[in-house]
């Protein structure tokens, strides 16, 4: 068994509007970076021993913050949203017809979230190592994905599960496909 530790990355401006961020690289604001010691306490506390993370600064920034053994993996990166990121979906033309799909549905320039599941999933079964605890620090499509993928949801159910900026869940992985669901969503610090 692995303990898999999943967080979210912390606040962003964009996100705050209402906007897909993406492949953006926009920084945490600065009450995430005030609210971070408290974080980073307790998830050193947790016993991990590695960090997985995306390219992306707003989680690659916290993952190297840790000082714990950290892989920077681009597949943990967000869903490209193409010409629709850091707009916000208001003003998004075509975002109803993305929303009867949003599994399937492909932004313009983007990527379906079926597309970011895959390479999100690939990413971490090819860099999980032995069975020590592991942080994977990214954003929500990714986690969405890893979380349905070890406890069974499909990926049509994977975007009805919420993740709040500095959010952080437990996943006990016994098998590449299977895991037992410690907490959910539970905001760190």
């Amino acid at each position: 068994m692995m303990p898999l530790y999943l967080l979210r990355h912390g606040p962003t401006e964009a996100a705050a509007k209402g906007a897909p961020l993406g492949r953006l690289d926009l920084p945490v604001t600065p009450e995430g970076w005030a609210q971070w010691p408290r974080v980073k306490a307790e998830l050193l506390a947790l016993g991990i021993r590695r960090v997985l993370t995306s390219d992306l600064a707003r989680a690659r920034d916290h993952a190297l913050d840790l000082g714990l053994p950290c892989l920077v993996l681009p597949g943990l990166a967000e869903q490209a949203f193409g010409a629709w990121e850091g707009r916000p979906w208001d003003e998004v033309d075509g975002a109803e017809s993305f929303f009867r799909d949003p599994v399937r549905g492909v932004p313009p320039g983007g990527e379906s979230f079926l597309a970011c599941s895959g390479r999100a999933l690939l990413a971490l079964q090819g860099s999980l190592d032995g069975e020590g605890a592991t942080l994977v620090l990214a954003h929500g499509g990714p986690l969405r994905a890893i979380l349905a993928h070890y406890v069974g949801l499909p990926a049509t159910r994977a975007l009805d599960l919420s993740w709040q900026p500095f959010g952080l869940t437990r996943v006990d992985a016994y098998a590449p496909d299977r895991g037992v669901l410690r907490f959910h969503n539970r905001v760190a610090g």
